[in-house]
């Protein structure tokens, strides 16, 4: 939504985005072993720029005939305002912590989407050092073929065709991509991303690596339905 002009907002909107500076990255995820910018360095960075221009922004909860929404207004002393919603993912339902948490995450987005905020760390160079090491692994890594059954090999001598190989195993891709969705989009803790698993595949597990590929795929396509 949108007021019926965003002249005077476009202007002062320009302006400020030609003096944000990049949101540091003071927050960690111990998981991914990175660092990430946490919704009070983004308004902290944001609000005395923001503040220069006559824009503010403001956010609300409400909810619809689906489920919850995080609405942000990115508003103009003029009365010009633009607005946008985001559904917001709790795993359980009447659980406020899940819903302080879903809340904060989508805030923390749509207060960098709609000011086009952008966030880096300072680290002398050594993040793009890392990712180019990280790159190189990659493009050098060759999974490794599954090795050939005994059943394999007897079909094979009596001329019948093999049984098909075992599946692969699901790839770092995969694995952080369950992790992610499980716990910063539906808000889950390892027993409950586990059990949550366990209910697709069919058996029990510890620890995303021993996920097969097309156990991770079938994870994923049903985490993403929830």
């Amino acid at each position: 939504m949108k007021s019926e002009s965003i002249t005077n907002l476009a202007v002062a909107l320009a302006g400020a985005q030609g003096e944000f500076s990049a949101v540091p990255k003071g927050a960690d995820n111990p998981f991914f072993k990175s660092k990430y910018a946490a919704l009070p360095d983004v308004i902290a960075t944001a609000t005395p720029v923001l503040a220069r221009h006559g824009l503010a922004v403001s956010q609300f909860i409400d909810s619809d005939e689906i489920g919850d929404l995080l609405t942000t207004y990115l508003l103009h002393t003029s009365g010009e305002f633009i607005s946008h919603s985001m559904r917001l993912h709790v795993a359980k339902s009447n659980d406020s912590q899940a819903l302080g948490s879903s809340v904060t995450y989508a805030r923390r987005y749509s207060y960098m989407s709609a000011l086009g905020l952008v966030a880096d760390v300072d680290d002398d160079g050594n993040a793009s050092s890392a990712a180019s090491a990280v790159a190189a692994s990659k493009r050098a890594y060759t999974p490794p073929a599954p090795q050939q059954s005994l059943d394999s090999k007897v079909a094979a001598a009596a001329g019948q065709p093999a049984p098909a190989a075992p599946a692969g195993m699901a790839t770092e891709k995969m694995t952080r991509m369950i992790w992610a969705i499980c716990h910063k989009t539906l808000n889950l803790n390892d027993a409950q991303q586990f059990a949550t698993i366990a209910e697709v595949i069919g058996r029990q597990i510890n620890d995303l690596t021993k996920l097969t590929f097309d156990e991770a795929k079938s994870v994923i396509e049903h985490l993403q339905t929830l």
